[in-house]
Formats: C-alpha cells, sequence, structure tokens
C-alpha cells in the first residue's frame, strides 16, 4: 500500500535498522527498496509472502531468496523450494482463528515431522486471542527445535501507519542470529491505522489482486 521511498522514510523514521521486504506473491519492489534502504543506512532483506495451495492457501514467509517462489505449491513444496536457494523459512501470523491463510496446531506440526523451519512469530500485530496465544507458546516450547527463532514483525502494510509495532532485537549479523537463535521479539510503538487506508488494502488483498491473478497479471 505503499512505494519504495515510503517504506524506507517510515522505517528509517522508526528507528529501525533492518526491514524485509515480503510482499504476497511478488518480488517487485525488492531491489528499488534495497537500493534505496542502502542509500539510507537500511539494511533491507529480500523476501516473500508466499500462497500456498488452494483451499487453505497457508502463508508461509521466505527471507535471503534470489527469485519469487511460485505460488499455490503446497506447504512442504513451498518451504522445500525456500531452501533449496539457501533462502530461510518463516512462519508468519500462526494460529489465527481462521482457516485461510493462516497455519494451525495440526498443520504446523506435520510440517515440522517432515521440515525444520527457520523461525516463526510469536508476536504479531495480528488479534490471535489469549487462549490461542497460550498454544502457540506452548506450542513452540515443546518443539523449539524444529520451528527455530522468535520473530516479532509488525506485518506493516501502511508504511508510517504501522510501521515498528512489533520488532525483533538481535546482534550483529540478522540472518546468523536467526540460524543460531539469538532472537527476542519485543513489542515497538502503537499506531492506529487510519479506517480509509486499512479498507482499501483489505480490497486490493480480497477483490483487485485475486482478479489480477485469473487474468494473469501477476
Amino acid at each position: 500500500m505503499v512505494t519504495p521511498a515510503e517504506l524506507v522514510d517510515a522505517a528509517v523514521k522508526a528507528g529501525v535498522d533492518l526491514i524485509a521486504v515480503t510482499d504476497h506473491d511478488t518480488m517487485a519492489s525488492v531491489k528499488e527498496t534495497q537500493a534505496r534502504g542502502e542509500a539510507a543506512g537500511l539494511t533491507v532483506v529480500a523476501g516473500q509472502e508466499v500462497t500456498t495451495a488452494w483451499p487453505a492457501q497457508t502463508h508461509i514467509v521466505g527471507w535471503f531468496l534470489e527469485k519469487p517462489i511460485k505460488r499455490g505449491m503446497s506447504l512442504e513444496e513451498s518451504v522445500a523450494a525456500i531452501h533449496a536457494q539457501g533462502g530461510l523459512v518463516m512462519v508468519p501470523h500462526p494460529f489465527m482463528p481462521v482457516y485461510f491463510g493462516s497455519i494451525q496446531p495440526g498443520m504446523l506440526r506435520r510440517l515440522i515431522e517432515k521440515q525444520s523451519v527457520d523461525a516463526i512469530e510469536m508476536l504479531s500485530t495480528v488479534p490471535i486471542g489469549a487462549m490461542r496465544r497460550k498454544v502457540l507458546h506452548e506450542f513452540w516450547e515443546a518443539n523449539r527445535e524444529r520451528l527455530g527463532a522468535p520473530i516479532g514483525a509488525s506485518d506493516c502494510h501502511f508504511g508510517p501507519a504501522d510501521m515498528a509495532r512489533a520488532m525483533t532485537e538481535f546482534d550483529g549479523d540478522f540472518r546468523t542470529a536467526v540460524m543460531e537463535r539469538r532472537t527476542k521479539p519485543v513489542a515497538g510503538v502503537r499506531h492506529r491505522v487510519p479506517t480509509g487506508i486499512a479498507l482499501r488494502q483489505q480490497w486490493r488483498a480480497l477483490v483487485e489482486l485475486p482478479i489480477e491473478r485469473m487474468r494473469g497479471k501477476t
């Protein structure tokens, strides 16, 4: 919902050192964002939020990617494709009380029985409720060796309106910190996203993009 220039400007003003660009099913804005980030002293990780197969269309995030991951593959195939090009796999917004988009406990258990992931979002800005948050933390404690580093992320869609609401503390190189599980999710600045831009984002995500995909434009 914002340009690379607006995103980098919001990150710099928020005082963060690193962001990951993980647009849904595209890496089109990565190179420009990285170039603008480098000029501003901001590290920008190349990534993508991948939509997996119908009907659940569970989201999975790839970091440090060289090229886009094909959408519509199975969850296991998507994880394997990210790892095949040396990327790291992060599980975003887990255990939301919906069937679409968010991985559920049984799905995640089946996945990590076959493939480990590199990180999981333990602090996010999506409302999952106290009970599901408790389930998530218990799940992580029981399976942390297969779930990787704990991550905090703002799931920023609106630039200054929601930048740095949740963050990850780390020392040194980010990739190394994730692989060695030396990360700490931390709460950030609370923002109120304007209703107008939030509604436009939902229209873009639920109406415009699906139509463009059906027409082969994305």
